[in-house]
C-alpha cells in the first residue's frame, strides 16, 4: 500500500522492522509484521485523537473508525 505521508509509512516500516528483529527475523513474515506495525500506529492516532478531545467516554469506536480513514488515505 503507498501512503502520502512518506513519515507515516516509514514509521510503519520502522516499526515493523523492529518488531521482526525482536522475535528473531523469522522469514516469510514481513506482511504479518508490517499489519502489526498499522494496527499499532492506528491505535496510537486513536488515542491521540481520544486525548485532544479531552478524553471523552464513548468515543473509542469513533476515534478507531477515524484513525482507520486516515491511516488508510496517507
Amino acid at each position: 500500500m503507498m501512503y502520502k505521508d512518506a513519515a507515516l509509512a516509514e514509521a510503519i516500516r520502522n516499526t515493523a522492522y523492529f518488531l521482526w528483529e525482536q522475535d528473531g527475523r523469522p522469514e516469510g513474515q514481513s506482511f504479518q509484521y508490517w499489519l502489526r506495525a498499522k494496527e499499532m500506529h492506528q491505535r496510537q492516532i486513536a488515542y491521540d485523537k481520544w486525548l485532544a478531545e479531552g478524553e471523552p467516554l464513548g468515543r473509542a469506536d469513533v476515534n478507531w473508525d477515524e484513525a482507520s480513514r486516515e491511516i488508510s488515505e496517507k
